[in-house]
């Protein structure tokens, strides 16, 4: 009972965690987004991910939701270009190929309002549960990864987006960059995103540590959690404050391991 309690807590702050950097990507979005002129296409396409969500949000409160029926239906859209690609080639028509980029666009932008919201709770709710821990660090991965990307997506714009397909093509363009460049999204300059992600690490840590594991009946706290606790608010104030003056997060990252094995290097020598 007190191991489920601390499961539930430990899976709300990585829920909580999550959903920070999401919300930074909503207050750009108001601003820098216009759907006010939407065409049909994006119109459907946005308010059905919206009613998929809800059903499945339903269907889930109820029933044991497979995995693999989420991807199917929330990917409906990008199944629709397999075929779209043979028309194409049949018939040379640049209808086909103009209506396969409206729909890819839009979906992209669509599936980063409706799906976050939707995986992040999935992925708490399946924190409670009894779910294999190596799930648990490849979901977690994944569902951190998107909410930063999210995050830092329309951070450096300053041009107003024209609907779901002028988001869903700055979505396109910010992926092919950063795979380009080989780097990662650095949330060191937003305090709410990087506020997140020390709840989003402390979420796992106890999770990992009292929620996955038996403790005693006396329920007494293991003060060992201190010590990465303190480690995390250090990696915190540290990258927050030097990614003011450096902007390479390798290097920020990088520099607290480096002087942490000299400083074990040099108190023990010759002992």
């Amino acid at each position: 009972m007190r191991r489920d309690i601390i499961k539930l807590l430990s899976a709300l702050l990585v829920g909580i965690g999550l959903l920070a950097p999401f919300l930074v990507f909503l207050e750009r979005f108001s601003i820098i987004v216009n759907l006010s002129n939407m065409t049909l296409i994006e119109s459907i396409i946005l308010y059905t991910q919206i009613l998929r969500a809800i059903v499945l949000f339903v269907v889930g409160l109820r029933y044991q939701v497979q995995p693999i029926l989420p991807i199917i239906i929330f990917s409906f859209e990008a199944l629709l270009i397999p075929p779209l690609l043979v028309l194409i080639l049949l018939t040379s028509s640049p209808f086909y190929a103009t209506f396969m980029g409206i729909v890819l666009t839009a979906w992209f932008g669509a599936s980063a309002l409706v799906l976050p919201p939707y995986t992040i709770y999935v992925f708490a709710r399946d924190m409670v549960r009894d779910t294999l821990i190596t799930g648990i660090i490849v979901v977690a991965t994944l569902e951190l990864a998107t909410v930063l990307f999210l995050s830092s997506l329309l951070s450096v714009n300053n041009t107003t987006i024209s609907g779901l397909t002028g988001l869903g093509t700055q979505i396109i363009s910010q992926v092919r960059s950063l795979v380009g460049a080989g780097g990662v999204p650095n949330p060191g300059g937003d305090a709410l995103s990087s506020i997140g992600l020390v709840i989003f690490f402390v979420g796992m840590l106890f999770y990992m540590t009292l929620g996955s594991l038996s403790i005693s009946s006396k329920g007494r706290l293991p003060w060992i959690l201190i010590v990465p606790l303190v480690g995390t608010l250090i990696a915190f104030v540290w990258t927050l404050e030097v990614a003011e003056i450096q902007t390479d997060i390798l290097l920020v990252l990088t520099a607290p391991t480096i002087a942490l094995f000299f400083a074990i290097w040099g108190t023990a020598r010759g002992k």
